[in-house]
């Protein structure tokens, strides 16, 4: 009888296995972090994104936990992170969200991440990223200081929230050496720790035995920079082994962002290996599948550098590590050259001196109590097991039980794997998908759109007719820059609806008309989209460009939304679909849908296809806007043009506008002088508010678009560079009859009530004539009873319709 089916009958908690995740470690995972109130998914509110990496963790159960709590599951903790901010305020954790997105660092070969096996979260939420030698080696200097700067461009320099490790590997027949073998391993995981949390961050690793003065010293070390300390053994991890978890809870460090990576040197010696060829670990390199792997980061070489001016003990122990990581890959590449001389061989047996250790009284009875606290239970599980390995008819009657009882306290579906709907199978559609585009016999397939969900109906013309109505649109609608579109044979130049099932470039459709769906890389075969399953947009693919060399790339250029990653925004106001999409224009920011997925899904430096969110400018910011757009080179043009650069540094040429008419008439907004905040206002009633009446704002089948070319190319077409002049002009009239009222005919014609008001056809009313036809309210009027100009922004009635 095998030792493994003894584990089986003998563990009490052996059933609860990998549960809906693909292997156990993600479990073991969702045991600590749900013992420690949700430390690790609860790192930041839900309503902000979780950046985490994952390393040394092939394939990817800890990551794929992670995005699963974050995105398809409800909270662990009573708060929604450490801000202790409560959750009443967010949103149902039954409709999916896109707030995690995860780096992962890990060897290629059999060891690699499996995303294609994400099934319990958004594998698009996640990239592998394997260094300059394109092998996902942790102990390779080079490797460290790329991931570093990836995760620094991916965070704006602030580093992740959660770190997680799980590295190990086969010591068959050395199983009393493990922790020696693996202490090159230990060291590396601390290191990229260190080099990538942001301050307050977590750190979980893997750990063995923890006996010799290396790990020692490495507890002692990272205690030092960490407000708590602990070392914990899951039930989920069976009993009769040494496997245990480090966990490190909030970085303390004197910078605000991640520490970084020294520069590694230039020259690295070939003969330098990843000292693990005696350890019987077995390495694959080989190429990683997919094309849209993230491989190296040549972006930028600045980010994610440590400065040790700055970076204090935080960075002190940065270069202690990498100093020690570099003499045990030294030694380990003597050692397979077959050089046995006494000072090719030097071995690192401690990281710091010993004094330092038996000097702090509290650490080492620490040390001392958790070895013998892990060691007593491991020897009654060694003799359950040498028990249950001679009688093969014992088994531990809880094991069904326990399965339940944790699972229920873990907050965890039983259901299982492969039975669970979406969105943890990728061809499933969410509700809201399928009843737009579903099959209820056959679920794959993708009936025609709705009439009223062909966008590209309700886009017109905008002509002069409706630039002599600037007066009414110039604070009624809102303006979308629209990229140059990708148009070959067999890719219109018209937008068009895109729906995913997954990002796998099978699973991605598009229609122009709402009735015939085709592959999207069958119409742009360059386009390589990270798109969640679960999402219909409205946009366009279109041409960007490295804003250095002026090389042309692909993105998709999003529109407008009607399902995200299950999530229904079919009927929230334009504004608020798209309001937080670019946050340098509108002031007031309060959503987080379409910007969201593509700040997840895109990944600095990856060779898929970027999502891009148009920007959304106010018409009255337009001449500023298009006038601040710098001139840069271009492959597809003989000079410099206008570009719109992305923060990024990749840039797009303004091809045309979208103005969006989003408001019920005779509705407008504006952005207060006082408050800044959007304020929106009744034409009819001259009502001003911050919240504006149910019902007042279009859902996505009913929003209008009236397209303005960059260009003029057909008769009574209106340019882009017209619109911007006549708003110019528009906003210097108002802004002159505005101070010529205020100050040369504030006493004449307001304190004697006679109020005139041109446009409207209402001159020489008095107060109490305006108010009794609806022109003015109470708010318009001072203390004294009086009309105050500087409250009157806009009194006419609207006596025609416009676009």
């Amino acid at each position: 009888m095998s030792v493994t089916e003894s584990h089986q009958r003998c563990n009490p908690y052996e059933q609860i296995k990998k549960g809906i995740f693909m292997n156990r470690a993600a479990m073991k995972l969702a045991n600590i972090d749900a013992l420690l109130d949700g430390l690790f998914t609860d790192a930041v509110p839900k309503t902000s994104i979780l950046y985490f990496a994952d390393v040394c963790a092939g394939p990817g159960g800890f990551s794929e936990y992670l995005l699963w709590r974050r995105c398809n599951a409800s909270s662990l903790s009573s708060c929604g992170g450490v801000s202790g901010q409560e959750n009443s305020t967010q949103k149902d954790s039954t409709v999916p969200q896109l707030n995690a997105k995860g780096f992962g660092l890990t060897l290629i070969g059999s060891c690699d991440f499996r995303e294609s096996d994400f099934l319990a979260g958004p594998c698009e939420a996640f990239l592998a990223h394997y260094g300059p030698d394109q092998d996902g080696d942790i102990t390779k200097w080079r490797n460290l200081a790329s991931f570093a700067s990836l995760i620094a461009r991916s965070t704006d320099r602030k580093g992740v929230h959660v770190i997680v490790a799980d590295g190990g590997f086969d010591v068959s027949g050395r199983d009393n050496l493990q922790e020696v073998l693996s202490k090159r391993i230990y060291l590396c995981q601390c290191l990229c720790a260190l080099i990538t949390l942001q301050p307050g961050g977590h750190f979980l690793t893997k750990l063995f035995d923890t006996l010799t003065e290396f790990t020692a010293g490495l507890i002692f070390l990272m205690s030092q920079l960490f407000e708590e300390l602990l070392i914990i053994k899951p039930v989920t991890s069976r009993p009769a082994n040494s496997e245990r978890y480090l966990v490190c809870k909030n970085l303390l460090s004197p910078i605000l962002h991640m520490a970084g990576c020294p520069v590694p040197p230039a020259k690295v010696d070939p003969k330098v290996t990843n000292g693990l060829e005696g350890s019987g670990f077995k390495q694959k390199v080989r190429k990683p599948p997919g094309g849209d792997r993230l491989l190296v980061n040549t972006q930028d070489g600045e980010y994610g550098v440590l400065n040790p001016e700055v970076s204090g003990v935080v960075g002190e122990l940065i270069e202690h590590f990498l100093a020690v990581n570099e003499s045990l890959g030294s030694k380990d590449s003597v050692n397979s050259a077959g050089d046995t001389s006494p000072a090719g061989a030097q071995e690192v047996l401690r990281l710091c001196p010993p004094e330092a250790l038996r000097g702090d009284n509290a650490f080492m009875e620490f040390f001392v109590s958790m070895n013998q606290e892990f060691l007593e239970p491991q020897c009654v599980a060694l003799s359950k097991l040498l028990t249950f390995v001679h009688n093969q008819q014992l088994s531990d009657s809880r094991q069904g039980e326990l399965k339940i009882a944790c699972l229920e306290k873990w907050k965890i579906n039983p259901t299982d794997r492969r039975q669970v709907p979406w969105p943890l199978m990728t061809f499933n559609h969410s509700a809201v998908i399928h009843g737009l585009l579903g099959d209820k016999e056959r679920l794959k397939s993708l009936n025609m759109l709705p009439s009223e969900y062909y966008a590209n109906t309700r886009v017109e013309t905008f002509t002069e007719v409706n630039l002599a109505n600037l007066d009414i649109l110039i604070d009624s609608r809102v303006a979308i820059v629209c990229g140059t579109p990708y148009t070959t044979a067999s890719a219109p130049s018209q937008p068009m609806m895109i729906y995913s099932r997954s990002s796998r470039n099978s699973d991605i459709h598009c229609t122009t008309d709402g009735g015939q769906w085709t592959r999207l890389d069958q119409v742009a075969q360059y386009l390589k989209p990270r798109l969640p399953p679960g999402t219909l947009v409205w946009g366009q693919p279109t041409y960007e460009y490295v804003t250095k060399s002026g090389r042309r790339k692909y993105a998709l250029m999003i529109f407008d939304v009607v399902c995200i990653y299950g999530q229904d925004c079919r009927h929230l106001p334009f504004t608020e679909r798209f309001k937080n999409m670019l946050q340098y224009i509108f002031t007031r920011c309060s959503m987080e849908l379409a910007r969201r997925m593509a700040d997840v899904v895109n990944f600095p430096g990856m060779d898929a296809s970027y999502v891009r969110v148009a920007p959304l400018i106010r018409l009255r910011n337009l001449p500023s806007y298009v006038k601040g757009l710098p001139l840069l080179r271009c492959k597809d043009a003989p000079n410099h043009v206008p570009m719109n650069v992305h923060p990024d540094g990749i840039a797009f040429q303004p091809h045309s506008l979208l103005l969006v008419r989003h408001l019920a008439e005779p509705w407008s907004e504006a952005v207060s002088r006082t408050s800044g905040h959007t304020y929106y206002f009744n034409r009819t009633t001259c009502e001003s508010t911050f919240e504006l009446p149910p019902n007042q704002q279009y859902p996505f089948n009913q929003t209008q678009f009236a397209r303005v070319p960059w260009v003029a190319g057909r008769p009574h077409e209106v340019s882009v560079q017209r619109l911007v002049q006549s708003i110019e002009h528009f906003c210097q009239t108002m802004d002159r009859k505005g101070r010529r009222q205020t100050n040369a005919q504030e006493n004449k014609c307001y304190r004697h009530g006679d109020f005139r008001l041109k446009g409207a056809g209402i001159i020489g009313l008095t107060t109490e004539a305006l108010a009794s036809r609806g022109y003015i309210s109470k708010q318009n009027t001072n203390k004294m009873g009086q009309i105050d100009p500087l409250k009157v922004e806009h009194s006419w009635k609207l006596n025609h319709e416009v676009f």
